[in-house]
């Protein structure tokens, strides 16, 4: 069986259901795994949305697109490479903010 970090580094796309919780580890492991999150709520919570424009690197998806059906489907095949590829290109670009890291280094979001 492979384990869930294994199969977001081996996937493009990773789906980020809301939770109990305005936020998940859920967002950072996509991030780490260098796979663009499909963040599917209307109420999450992002760390440091000041600084960081999602919208470069996420795909967002609101509850009630959610609930249309075949919605996220013809919005993933919707996507084109050279679209993937920079949102791809940004996530490695930011990802560094979002690495678990003890003790904590000036200027990390987590």
């Amino acid at each position: 069986m492979i384990g869930p970090t294994k199969g977001m580094q081996s996937s493009r796309l990773c789906l980020n259901i809301a939770g109990n919780t305005p936020s998940s580890n859920r967002l950072f492991d996509a991030i780490a795994s260098h796979c663009v999150p499909v963040i599917m709520s209307d109420e999450i919570e992002l760390p440091y949305e000041e600084i960081h424009y999602y919208s470069e690197f996420c795909i967002f998806v609101s509850t009630s697109d959610n609930h249309r059906e075949f919605f996220l489907i013809k919005l993933i095949r919707g996507i084109c490479k050279e679209e993937w590829s920079r949102m791809w290109k940004r996530l490695k670009e930011v990802e560094h903010f979002f690495q678990y890291q003890y003790p904590s280094l000036e200027g990390d979001d987590v």
